[in-house]
């Protein structure tokens, strides 16, 4: 069972591509009693930000049976050259969702999911989340977890590396040992016709993104371990995210030692 947070958690993290700033992101966490509510905003910075302007928002809330997160709505806000690209999902009782998504799919170059496959699924961030607590729990990253974003459907599929050493950086407030997950994508259903429509960073199609390596650890007071380091490449280099602060901090971010460090 979750165990619920004294009070949210925030923590904000810094995007590099290719060794240049791309994006800054917020996450907020709150949990409490068998409910959950995790928010995620991204805005364009840096040097790619003062050359155009790009934000995304996502928010999932839901309750928790047992050890399964089980999403009651998730909604999504972007705006991608100029277009609005929203998502908003609603669950019902026995897993069907209702969908609404604008551009809808048939004016976004993509064939609709059928309504069978979004049954039973994740949102993405409740993926995460499920991620999160699994690995708090010592059950460990390998899991493979139905996700439905609104557009496509695919399967997050995670995987052990083991405990790492994360050297200090000047990029980042965390250093020490963390819990190394490797995730990658398995499509399903929903994709582009084309190439066009991915982000500026990311490839649209899932299956043709490399996979990512994510490092987790309890940084935050009352909070399931946390993403620390995030490492994949891209058409525009290799992507790096660091996290830049998070409150309530935990008593001690560090923890004991591993064979292995990540620089």
């Amino acid at each position: 069972m979750a165990a619920a947070s004294a009070e949210p958690v925030k923590a904000t993290y810094r995007v590099f591509v290719g060794g240049v700033t791309a994006l800054d992101v917020t996450a907020t966490l709150d949990v409490a009693g068998d409910r959950y509510r995790i928010a995620v905003s991204a805005v364009t910075g840096g040097t790619i930000g003062r050359l155009f302007s790009w934000r995304t928002d996502s928010e999932s809330d839901g309750h928790v049976r047992g050890d399964d997160f089980r999403p009651d709505s998730h909604r999504q806000t972007s705006l991608l050259r100029g277009e609005p690209r929203n998502v908003t999902l609603t669950y019902g009782p026995q897993g069907d969702v209702s969908t609404s998504v604008t551009p809808p799919a048939d004016k976004d170059d993509r064939e609709p999911v059928p309504p069978d496959l979004q049954r039973g699924t994740l949102d993405p961030l409740t993926a995460v989340l499920d991620l999160l607590f699994a690995v708090g729990a010592s059950e460990g990253c390998d899991r493979s977890l139905p996700v439905f974003d609104g557009r496509r459907r695919y399967d997050m599929v995670f995987s052990e590396v083991g405990r790492r050493i994360v050297d200090p950086s000047r990029y980042s407030i965390f250093s020490g040992v963390a819990q190394q997950c490797r995730v990658s994508y398995k499509p399903v259903a929903g994709y582009a016709r084309s190439s066009s429509g991915g982000s500026f960073w990311q490839r649209n199609n899932p299956a043709d993104r490399p996979p990512v390596n994510l490092w987790l650890a309890p940084v935050a007071a009352g909070s399931p371990p946390l993403p620390v380091r995030l490492e994949t490449d891209s058409d525009f280099g290799s992507v790096v995210v660091h996290l830049t602060g998070v409150t309530p901090p935990a008593a001690d971010r560090r923890a004991g030692a591993s064979p292995q460090t990540v620089r």
